[in-house]
């Protein structure tokens, strides 16, 4: 298996959407007080192009003979401008998907190298990323890659 990781286009919205159906499914099914079923696609063209776009954007794709099976979706962040907070910019890794037909092929662990080799290339020497609690398979994923927890969020339901 033949597996090509690149920059996405244009030419990969309906793919892509086909993935962040599966992704958006999971949330829904798991946080239904959080998370609804969107009428249309829940990413329209104008929010994948600002992403090609934007050279402070990431969006890469994972193909198999030309059909798009994963994406990995960063962007750079910077601190906010507060007195007690280190002035830094960091990856916000905002999520890796791969279809459930392809999970066992090392497709993320692919698709994360080239959001690293990213990151480096715009000198950028940390990347964060946020993982819902009962999503342990990406909390396994990430910790493996040597990713280490920095924060909690917690709620209370009145």
């Amino acid at each position: 298996m033949d597996i090509k990781i690149r920059e996405a286009v244009m030419n990969d919205y309906e793919s892509l959407c086909e993935i962040y159906v599966e992704l958006d499914e999971q949330h829904r099914l798991n946080h239904p007080e959080l998370f609804i079923k969107p009428e249309d696609y829940a990413r329209a063209k104008e929010y994948i192009s600002e992403i090609i776009n934007d050279s402070n954007k990431a969006l890469f794709v994972a193909d198999i003979d030309t059909k798009v099976v994963a994406f990995a979706e960063c962007f750079i962040q910077k601190s906010s401008n507060f007195p007690v907070i280190k002035k830094r910019e960091w990856v916000q890794l905002d999520g890796i998907a791969v279809k459930r037909d392809y999970q066992k092929y090392h497709i993320g662990s692919l698709l994360l190298r080239k959001v690293v080799e990213w990151a480096k290339c715009q000198e950028i020497k940390r990347i964060e990323l946020k993982v819902y609690s009962f999503n342990k398979y990406a909390d396994e994923f990430y910790s493996r890659k040597g990713f280490k927890d920095l924060s909690k969020a917690m709620y209370l339901d009145l």
